[in-house]
């Protein structure tokens, strides 16, 4: 039996090995042992660059590694350009928890203290990730949606 015409489409990026329309990475929120989290998901998993509420007012920022273990003696630098627009800050080391022994960076702060880079995220397409481990590149697809749940779930 033929394809209908109207499924080559569907079909060229199946064989090609590329994502469906369908599976797109984008930004969400989501809900997790009571915190709410907000960040870019890959294959349906919150991955690369997350905001978690750490209590009333106050937001966790959490960077994934690449497998390689950091020690936590010293701040590092993070910086995050969305759409050129660049914002600097420090990250600490801490293990991932999955119990691999590699590292993730992390750092808290009051819900005020995040807004900028919220505000970035939240409005812009691209973000460019430069950290202790690497740089890369994320869509912000959905961000705006994702990062107002996050600040309601955090406000406080």
């Amino acid at each position: 039996m033929p394809l209908p015409f109207r499924a080559v489409p569907l079909l060229i990026p199946l064989l090609c090995g590329l994502p469906l329309p369908a599976a797109a990475q984008v930004w969400k929120a989501e809900v997790e042992g009571g915190a709410t989290s907000a960040g870019f998901t890959q294959k349906g998993r919150l991955a690369g660059l997350v905001f978690r509420c750490a209590g009333p007012g106050r937001v966790r920022l959490i960077l994934s590694g690449d497998g390689t273990r950091f020690s936590d003696d010293r701040p590092r630098t993070l910086v995050l350009s969305v759409d050129g627009m660049a914002q600097s800050t420090t990250v600490t080391a801490e293990p991932e928890p999955n119990g691999t022994g590699a590292s993730r960076f992390a750092r808290e702060d009051r819900l005020e203290q995040a807004d900028a880079l919220l505000n970035l995220l939240s409005k812009g397409r691209e973000v460019e990730v430069s950290g202790p481990s690497g740089a890369f590149r994320l869509p912000l697809k959905g961000s705006g949606a994702a990062i107002a749940r996050l600040r309601a779930a955090c406000a406080g």
